[in-house]
This record gives C-alpha cells, sequence and structure tokens, in this order.
C-alpha cells in the first residue's frame, strides 16, 4: 500500500470494510478500494473517513452499497 496518512477512523473503516467482503472477493475488494483511496488522497496521501465512503460508493456493487455503509459508518467520529 502507498504511504498513507490515516486520519481518525478512515483505517478501521477500510479494515471493515475487508472483512465484511465475502471471502472470494476480499483480495479484489482490497485492491480496488486501495486504488481508489490512493487516488482520492492524491500526492499529500492524507485519507478521512469521507473519502473512505466515497471510494466505497464508488467500487461496491450497487446491491451492497446501503450494507457496506450500514457497516461502516457507525466508526465514524464526526
Amino acid at each position: 500500500m502507498a504511504d498513507l496518512t490515516w486520519e481518525k477512523n478512515s483505517k478501521a473503516m477500510f479494515d471493515k470494510c475487508i472483512e465484511g467482503s465475502p471471502k472470494p472477493f476480499r483480495a479484489m475488494t482490497e485492491k480496488k478500494l486501495t486504488e481508489a483511496i490512493t487516488k482520492k488522497a492524491g500526492d499529500a496521501g492524507v485519507v478521512t473517513e469521507d473519502m473512505i465512503i466515497d471510494c466505497v460508493k464508488e467500487i461496491t456493487p450497487k446491491p451492497f452499497v446501503a450494507m457496506a455503509l450500514k457497516a461502516i459508518e457507525p466508526l465514524r467520529t464526526a
């Protein structure tokens, strides 16, 4: 993973997304989520909770977005 600076609970949210993915899809989920986060974080490499939520909305298949957000939103600090 690129050199990222995780703010507040963003890393916990990332980890929860990976854990919540069905086992056969975890590697693909981690790869896609990491790519989306790295792209959004840009050169600064700072990852926020809002970024995680945006990336989850972008990469998660539509039927599963609500379930994914329900799992990570309790981790949001603000």
